[in-house]
This record gives C-alpha cells, sequence and structure tokens, in this order.
C-alpha cells in the first residue's frame, strides 16, 4: 500500500505526517519490487499539477514516487517549494533548480528555485509510475 499525499503535503525524509495522507494505493509489487515500500509515496493530479504536467499525466491520474533518485529531463519530480510540494519536470542549471513548464507553456514562465538550498533536498521524489485513472 502506498500512501497518497493530500496537494502539496511534503513526503518527510522517512514517512509522512499521519494528517498528510489522503488514501492507499493498492500497488502491484512486481512494479515496485526494487523499492522499500516505506520509501514510497503518491499524489493524485490536480489542475494545480496541470501547469507543469500537461502532456504527461491527466487530472485524477495518480503518480507513485520513490524518495530521492535521480532527476532527469523525462522524469516528473516532486519538488519542495515554499508554496509546498509542486510535481513538475525539472532542469538543473548550476545551484539552480528550473520548473519545467507544461508540454505548450511559455518557457519564460518556469518558476526557479534558486541558491544553495536547491541542492540541498529540493526534490523529495522522483516517479516510478503514472496510473491513468
Amino acid at each position: 500500500m502506498v500512501p497518497v499525499l493530500a496537494p502539496g503535503a511534503d513526503p518527510g525524509r522517512t514517512i509522512p505526517r499521519p494528517l498528510a495522507i489522503r488514501d492507499r494505493l493498492l500497488v502491484d509489487r512486481s512494479l515496485v519490487d526494487e523499492h522499500a515500500p516505506e520509501r514510497l509515496f503518491a499524489y493524485e493530479v490536480t489542475r494545480r499539477d496541470l501547469r507543469h504536467l500537461r502532456g504527461m499525466a491527466e487530472l485524477g491520474d495518480h503518480i507513485v514516487f520513490r524518495r530521492g533518485g535521480r532527476a532527469t529531463e523525462d522524469r516528473i519530480c516532486a519538488v519542495r517549494t515554499s508554496r509546498g510540494v509542486v510535481l513538475s519536470r525539472v532542469l538543473i542549471v548550476g545551484d539552480a533548480v528550473v520548473l519545467r513548464p507544461a508540454t505548450g507553456a511559455r518557457v519564460t514562465d518556469a518558476p526557479v528555485i534558486e541558491g544553495l538550498e536547491a541542492r540541498r533536498g529540493v526534490i523529495a521524489g522522483t516517479h516510478l509510475l503514472v496510473i491513468r485513472r
């Protein structure tokens, strides 16, 4: 069972706070076999997420993440920001993390997390699965 977190809730460093958990998702173990269950968490895609995920995920989809992992251009990340966790693909440029806009959106609208904090724990997790609704 993978905990489904409330939109924007932080998964925490080791386990999410009980109040952050909205639901649990039953995932076939063979799909995530190499990852310890306590390292997994999920979010349901909301309208807010579509700002960064349109073309990759749809409203109501579930995205299963693992803690940590390597941020790559094609991987959706759970990114810690001042407004909570945001789901987005990222681009790392020096000490900055750029939240990539959705397909068709203007690149100039992409938020940037700058400075050393961008390299220390800003990526809460990287996606393993997108489960269509």
